[in-house]
C-alpha cells in the first residue's frame, strides 16, 4: 500500500523562517508605526527561533527591502503612454505647481513674511505677486503650515499683518486650514512616522499648498548631521510620499550667512545633496550687501529662480513694507549689473586699478578724461594706458563718451560706467532713477562737457597754488585739498592735504572747486540790557 505521508519541503527550516521574516516586515511597514518596527522585527524573529541568525542589522535590512518593494516606480516599454503632465508655475519663476520647491535665504531676509504674503496673495485671488503671475486655481486652495522654527507669537504678527488671522486670533477659514506650533516637532517631521502624519493631515485636502518652514525643523528629529551626504535621503523620501497627494510643497531652508552669487544652488547651506531632491528653487537674499552689526540701510530683496524643467528666471527685486505687505520695485537685472561690476573691480590690480582710480575720481565730477591726461597723471605711456581702458570696458567698466577731431586720429575721451560707478557710490536707493550725484546715469553716456576743451575763453584772473579748497562730489563739497597749479582756472590741479601724491587735475573754479567755505560762527550771548 502505498504511503499517504506528505513529502517533506526542501526548503530547509532556517530559508524557511527567513522568508517569513521578510513578509512580516511588509506587513509591520503598513500597519505599524515607523518606532515599533525594530522591536516587532525582533519579537518575531524570536518567535521563529533565528534570533541568534538574524541580528538588528539583518532585520533593518529586511526593512529596507520591504519599503523598496512596496514603493515600485513605473516601468514604461516603447508604445506605452507616460502617466505624468508637464508642470506648470502656481507663481511665475518662483512656485511650480504640484511640485517641491525651496526657498533658500538669509536670516532674517523675509522668508517666512514671503510665504504669509503668498497665502494672502491666494486668497485675495489677485493676479500678481511681486510682479509676477499668480496662477489662480478655479477653486480655493487649501494651505498647511508645518515645521514652525519660530514662536506662536512671532507666527502671529505675520499672520496678522497679512489679516490671516480674526480679531480673537483665529485663523480665518478662507486663508488657513492647518497651522502647528513648533513645539509639534516630535509630531510632524521627516522620520517616517513624522512623514506618515503629515500625509495623513494633507491627505484631508485637495491639491493643498504646504509650507514647510524651515527645513532644518523639520530634520532635527532624524539626527544626521547637515553636512553629511546622507542629510538628502529623508528629504528625498518626505518628497516621493507628500508629493502623491497632489500637493505644492514650498520648504524654506537658510542659505550660508554672506552669498555672493544669485544661484540658490552655489548659496544652499549644508551638504550639497541638499539640492538634489527639489524640481525648482529660489534664492532670497538682500540686494546690497551691507556691514554686519549695522542697521540696515538698503532693505531691498531680490528672488532668483531655476531648476528642472525651465531657465533661470530673469529674478525679481522687492522690499517689505513696515505696514505689512510685499511689494514690487523692478527687475533684478540692473542689480546684478552692479554686483558683477563690483567683482570685476575687487579683482583690478596694477596699472589697471589706478587707471580705474581715476577714472571714478573724474567721472564723479562730471568730467571725462582722455589718454593723454590719463598717461601724464600716471607717468605711463600712452599705448599702455590705452590698453587698460580697453581692457576696462571689456570688463564693462569703462566706456568712451566722445571723440576730439586733432586732424589725424580722433581723441577718445573716457568716462567710468555707470554700473561700475553704482557700485563705486554704494549702490542707489529705490526710486532714484539710477543717479550718480547730481548726474543721472542716462547722461553719463550722451555728456559732451569737457572742461579740457582748449577753444573756450579763459578767464584772465589765477588762483594762488596753496589755497586751501573744496571739490565737488556729487551733490556734495569735500575739503582736505590745496591748490598745486592755479594758472588756469579752467585747468585746476589739486592735492590732497598730508598726501601730496593725491592728485586731481582739469578741475574748473566755482564748478568743480571752490575755496573753502567758513563754518559758520554761533552768535556769543550778551547780557540784557538795562534800561
Amino acid at each position: 500500500m502505498p504511503s499517504t505521508e506528505k513529502p517533506l519541503s526542501s526548503t530547509p527550516p532556517l530559508q524557511q523562517a527567513l522568508t517569513a521574516l521578510a513578509l512580516h516586515a511588509e506587513t509591520l511597514i503598513q500597519t505599524e508605526r515607523e518606532r515599533d518596527w525594530m522591536p516587532l522585527m525582533r519579537n518575531k524573529a524570536f518567535d521563529l527561533s533565528v534570533h541568534d541568525d538574524a541580528k538588528d542589522t539583518e532585520l533593518k535590512a529586511y526593512l529596507d527591502a520591504a519599503e523598496r518593494r512596496l514603493q515600485k516606480g513605473n516601468v514604461y516599454r516603447a508604445g506605452q503612454q507616460l502617466q505624468a503632465t508637464e508642470s506648470v508655475f502656481l507663481l511665475d519663476g518662483m512656485v511650480k505647481l504640484g511640485e517641491s520647491n525651496v526657498i533658500i535665504g538669509q536670516p532674517k531676509v523675509g522668508k517666512s513674511s514671503f510665504s504669509t504674503g503668498l497665502i494672502a496673495a491666494l486668497r485675495d485671488r489677485v493676479p500678481q505677486f511681486l510682479g509676477r503671475d499668480l496662477s489662480i486655481p478655479n477653486e480655493r486652495m487649501p494651505v498647511l503650515v508645518f515645521g514652525t522654527d519660530q514662536s506662536e507669537g512671532d507666527w502671529l504678527h505675520l499672520l496678522r499683518r497679512e489679516t490671516l488671522v480674526a480679531e480673537d486670533q483665529t485663523l480665518k477659514a478662507d486663508s488657513v486650514d492647518f497651522f502647528c506650533s513648533m513645539e509639534t516637532g516630535e509630531q510632524y517631521n521627516f522620520t517616517k512616522d513624522g512623514i506618515r502624519r503629515m500625509r495623513e493631515e494633507i491627505e484631508k485636502h485637495q491639491f493643498p499648498l504646504v509650507i514647510i518652514d524651515s527645513l532644518s525643523s523639520m530634520m532635527e528629529p532624524t539626527g544626521i548631521e547637515e553636512n553629511t551626504s546622507r542629510y538628502a535621503q529623508p528629504i528625498r523620501n518626505a518628497i516621493s510620499q507628500l508629493r502623491k497627494t497632489g500637493a505644492t510643497l514650498l520648504v524654506i531652508h537658510h542659505s550660508v550667512k554672506r552669498p555672493t552669487t544669485w544661484d540658490w544652488i552655489t548659496e544652499c547651506r549644508g551638504s550639497s545633496s541638499i539640492s538634489s531632491v527639489f524640481s525648482w528653487g529660489v534664492l532670497m537674499r538682500w540686494v546690497a550687501q551691507e556691514e554686519d552689526g549695522l542697521a540696515r540701510i538698503d532693505k531691498r530683496v531680490g528672488f532668483a529662480g531655476k531648476g528642472r524643467g525651465g531657465n533661470e528666471s530673469g529674478g525679481v527685486m522687492g522690499q517689505y513694507l513696515p505696514e505689512g505687505g510685499w511689494t514690487y520695485l523692478d527687475g533684478l537685472e540692473e542689480a546684478q549689473k552692479v554686483e558683477r561690476a563690483g567683482q570685476r573691480i575687487m579683482e583690478l590690480g596694477g596699472v589697471r586699478a589706478s587707471v580705474f582710480d581715476y577714472l571714478t575720481l573724474r567721472t564723479g565730477l562730471n568730467a571725462d578724461v582722455s589718454v593723454e591726461e590719463l598717461a601724464t597723471e600716471l607717468d605711463k605711456q600712452k599705448g599702455h594706458v590705452s590698453r587698460e581702458l580697453r581692457a576696462l570696458k571689456a570688463k564693462g567698466l569703462s566706456i568712451p563718451v566722445r571723440a576730439e577731431e586733432t586732424g589725424s586720429r580722433p581723441r577718445i575721451y573716457w568716462m567710468a560706467s555707470p554700473a561700475a560707478m553704482e557700485w563705486c557710490l554704494g549702490g542707489s536707493e529705490p526710486g532714484s532713477n539710477r543717479s550718480i550725484g547730481s548726474l543721472s546715469v542716462e547722461s553719463i553716456k550722451s555728456n559732451k562737457i569737457n572742461s579740457q576743451d582748449d577753444t573756450s575763453v579763459l578767464p584772465s584772473n589765477s588762483i594762488n597754488p596753496k589755497t586751501k579748497v573744496e571739490i565737488r562730489r556729487g551733490d556734495e563739497w569735500a575739503n582736505g585739498f590745496i591748490v598745486r597749479d592755479g594758472s588756469n582756472p579752467d585747468k585746476i590741479s589739486v592735492e590732497k592735504i598730508g598726501s601730496p601724491m593725491v592728485t586731481i587735475s582739469n578741475l574748473r573754479w566755482e564748478l568743480d572747486v571752490r575755496p573753502c567755505q567758513p563754518e559758520p560762527v554761533k552768535a556769543q550771548p550778551t547780557d540784557s540790557f538795562d534800561f
